[in-house]
């Protein structure tokens, strides 16, 4: 089943900043992150972007789902999963997207989800 056979059900989720960006994104029941978009405003530091399933279980269980070293870029565009169904986050999990922004250029990121 392609979960973009139902386009209604995509979500965005979007945040914006200038400092360190720490976004959680947690939903009731499962669901799909099909994939992020994010944009600063000028070139990164050399930092990474990392993107993290956090286990609603134990830490033990905790996944480092990407991580894009950011050096020089503005935009970074992240599909997860094999591109029609993303990757299944459970109830009680969260993804967790950081980047330390030692710039502080202003940044826009849009979390791509379905389901839930």
């Amino acid at each position: 089943m392609n979960i973009l056979d139902n386009i209604s059900s995509v979500k965005f989720d979007r945040s914006t900043g200038a400092a360190a960006l720490a976004e959680t994104l947690t939903r009731g029941s499962k669901w799909w992150l099909i994939g992020l978009r994010l944009h600063l405003s000028g070139a990164a530091a050399v930092e990474d972007l990392t993107v993290t399933i956090a286990s609603g279980v134990s830490a033990v269980y905790n996944i480092v789902l990407s991580t894009t070293a950011m050096n020089g870029l503005t935009d970074v565009p992240l599909t997860f999963g094999d591109g029609t169904n993303g990757v299944l986050i459970d109830s009680g999990e969260s993804v967790v997207v950081a980047f330390p922004n030692g710039n502080n250029v202003t940044w826009g990121l849009e979390l791509i989800s379905a389901g839930a």
